[in-house]
């Protein structure tokens, strides 16, 4: 199951049965039955609590130890500009070989995990169904501007620059933006803050073609255009900047 194999959970799968067995997270007894059918229901048969893919997800979260300075020190040497403080209001969480990202929709419900690895410098998204990939969801306010930045640490190092402000940001695990949530842009000032490369470019012209396709009035759509940005130390912006190099440059000018 995939997302046994995302949260990295051992299961038993006999082809010739209907569910899944796994270790229950709330006893710890090994008699925990997970259907094979769409919403993947489970109950263990020894404690009897019970759900499905997405409280499991959900209670897979809440046993992860919480964030300390010392455990939080990877990400910070890795991820440069993001500080410890936003990725404990974040919710960040750690568990000795990856850093989990809790994503939550406009109710305030965990719907997704993402998991960073420092070794890799690769972040991964919860598989579907149980899946999303925006993250800043439950923080929107009714205001008429939004930011949206491309991957987890662009959008850590954002989220602390605009903590007192009135600008709502988003953050995306990758350089796309995912249609479900378009209506969310509905008639906001947008700004996108995607990386300088090949991929955020797209991702720009991706959004803007969606936006249009799907009837998505928003009242401005604009763009980090890194060609009009110079910086002492770079006559060229280099090609993968992003906006914590930017945030970090004008840091040490």
């Amino acid at each position: 199951m995939k997302l046994f194999d995302h949260l990295e959970i051992p299961y038993e799968d006999d082809a010739d049965k209907q569910d899944y067995t796994i270790q229950c997270l709330y006893c710890g007894s090994d008699n925990c039955s997970i259907s094979k059918a769409d919403g993947n229901v489970w109950q263990c048969w020894k404690c009897h609590e019970s759900g499905n893919a997405l409280t499991l997800m959900q209670k897979f979260y809440a046993e992860l130890p919480r964030l300390t300075p010392s455990t939080a020190r990877q990400f910070l040497a890795k991820k440069k500009g993001v500080s410890f403080r936003t990725m404990v209001s974040e919710g960040l969480r750690y568990d000795g070989q990856y850093y989990w990202f809790p994503v939550w929709n406009q109710n305030e419900k965990l719907v997704a995990l993402h998991k960073y690895s420092v070794k890799s410098n690769i972040a991964y998204a919860s598989p579907k169904p149980w899946s999303c990939s925006v993250l800043g969801l439950s923080q929107l306010t009714s205001s008429s501007e939004i930011y949206i930045a491309e991957g987890h640490a662009d959008y850590l190092v954002m989220r602390e620059l605009l903590k007192n402000s009135k600008i709502d940001l988003l953050g995306t695990c990758g350089s796309g933006f995912s249609g479900n949530y378009l209506h969310v842009l509905r008639d906001k000032d947008v700004t996108l803050l995607f990386d300088n490369d090949d991929a955020g470019r797209q991702g720009v012209q991706s959004v803007a073609r969606r936006l249009k396709s799907t009837g998505t009035s928003v009242s401005s759509i604009k763009f980090l255009d890194w060609s009009k940005i110079t910086l002492s130390e770079h006559s060229v912006i280099p090609d993968k900047f992003d906006i914590r190099d930017l945030v970090l440059s004008l840091r040490d000018a």
